[in-house]
């Protein structure tokens, strides 16, 4: 009976003996979540940032290179510059931000009136033919069209005007007729308030028919 009951005992004893467990806990697992979900939202924001960054560089580019494009028939017209058909002085405003004056344009035996002229961030046109008898440049008539966007010109002058020393002119409606060179500087910037900076497109216009210093 002694050995039986040892026997038994010894069996039983192996039969409640509990495995050890294993796993995470509760607090593991919320740890690893946390962990999972935090390297999630910073992989999508340096995606996100990729992705922006790789859409101003190709807006940023098509912005220069439509200014720069719009850059060459502007820089002809205010070469050619010459007096109005009305018997007008070749310009007609000269201020950092609006130039206006007279140049053949077309295939006629007139001059247009043109006025390139900043509002906001936009570049723009206006081109106004001479009609009646006599010749004169009625505004109602003026056709106008958008020549560049995203400038970040804010107060910096667009144009700036020089004499035939090539010095600054500090008041250019006063001294219209001492003007000889147009400087024309345009900052282009998709998005001024995050970097890169402003693109600058730029170039200097000898007014060919009022050239002095030959």
């Amino acid at each position: 009976m002694n050995g039986f009951s040892k026997l038994n005992n010894s069996v039983s004893g192996r039969l409640f003996v509990a495995p050890e467990r294993s796993g995470f806990t509760l607090v593991e697992i919320m740890v690893v979540m946390a962990i999972f979900i935090f390297l999630i939202v910073v992989s999508a924001d340096f995606i996100i940032q990729g992705l922006r960054s790789t859409s101003f560089g190709y807006e940023q580019d098509a912005a220069v290179a439509n200014a720069r494009k719009a850059l060459d028939p502007l820089a002809k017209e205010i070469r050619e510059a010459a007096p109005a058909a009305s018997g007008n002085y070749t310009f007609a405003s000269t201020t950092a931000q609006n130039l206006t004056f007279y140049s053949n344009v077309d295939t006629d035996s007139d001059t247009e009136k043109i006025r390139y002229y900043l509002t906001g961030s936009t570049l723009f046109r206006g081109v106004t033919k001479a009609t009646g008898s006599p010749l004169a440049y009625p505004s109602g008539n003026e056709t106008v069209s958008k020549i560049a966007d995203y400038i970040n010109n804010q107060s910096a002058p667009v144009f700036s005007y020089y004499d035939t020393n090539n010095n600054l002119i500090s008041n250019p409606t006063a001294s219209t007729s001492a003007i000889r060179m147009i400087h024309l500087s345009l900052k282009i910037n998709v998005t001024p308030a995050i970097a890169p900076g402003d693109y600058v497109v730029e170039t200097d216009i000898q007014i060919r028919n009022l050239k002095d210093n030959l």
